[in-house]
């Protein structure tokens, strides 16, 4: 989670957060594991750390560089995980891939980072993206966690075009169902979250009832939007997943 998201503590994982990690997961591991059990990656954006524990959890022998403006100490309990206020602070200079975790968005000059990045990661290693996605859905939400842009696939291969040692091998959206809310909610003018409790308000604890039901809605919607990218159909959605390859 986004550290400018929690205000404080966080108390419960939205299904959102806990759905994504699950999926977008399962589909990195099948590179990841193509790579051997000791690999070392960067995420830029790590924020509280969650998605890198439940990476690590399943790739037991990764490393991870993670790098983050709000981190308040760069001190951490797993010897696994070295935090970075600055992408630079990294002396690491041939990762074997990079994460960036809906972070992107977030860089005033997103072609400049995905270069910095990219010059990291060995060839043949792996660039992992998620990316908000429509930027029809753009609002005071996106605002409100400075959010710079959201992304079409148009807008994204434009960017992608400019850091040519990258190939794309694997896209496609996800979160139909939520692409449909925000849809309405800004077609409307409804508001998206006033409360600005962002997802670290979510009220109910992770094995309840209600979040294990709309985490599996969620799960059920990313698997699908999968399996029809796999055919070509595309269908809108809140987010959109892309992975790339450093060439050889």
């Amino acid at each position: 989670m986004d550290l400018s998201e929690t205000k404080g503590e966080v108390l419960n994982r939205h299904p959102w957060e806990l759905s994504r990690t699950q999926c977008v997961l399962k589909s990195f591991s099948k590179y990841i594991d193509r790579l051997g059990k000791q690999s070392v990656y960067i995420n830029a954006g790590a924020g509280d750390l969650y998605f890198d524990k439940a990476l690590l959890e399943r790739h037991g022998g990764n490393q991870v560089h993670a790098v983050d403006l709000a981190y308040e100490s760069l001190d951490s309990e797993d010897d696994r995980i070295y935090k970075y206020h600055y992408l630079e602070d990294i002396d690491e200079k041939a990762v074997d891939y990079a994460v960036m975790m809906d972070s992107l968005e977030y860089m005033q000059d997103d072609v400049a980072y995905m270069k910095e990045m990219c010059e990291r990661i060995r060839g043949g290693g792996f660039f992992f993206f998620t990316l908000p996605a429509f930027p029809c859905l753009f609002s005071d939400y996106d605002v409100n966690i400075k959010n710079l842009r959201r992304y079409s696939r148009k807008s994204f291969d434009e960017v992608l075009s400019k850091v040519p040692e990258l190939e794309k091998l694997e896209e496609h959206n996800f979160y139909t169902s939520l692409f449909v809310i925000r849809f309405l909610q800004k077609a409307f003018r409804l508001p998206i979250d006033p409360d600005h409790k962002f997802t670290a308000g979510w009220k109910y604890e992770e094995d309840s009832l209600i979040t294990r039901f709309l985490t599996a809605c969620l799960n059920l919607d990313y698997e699908c939007n999968r399996l029809l990218g796999k055919i070509g159909l595309r269908l809108p959605g809140l987010s959109m997943l892309v992975i790339c390859r450093k060439k050889l």
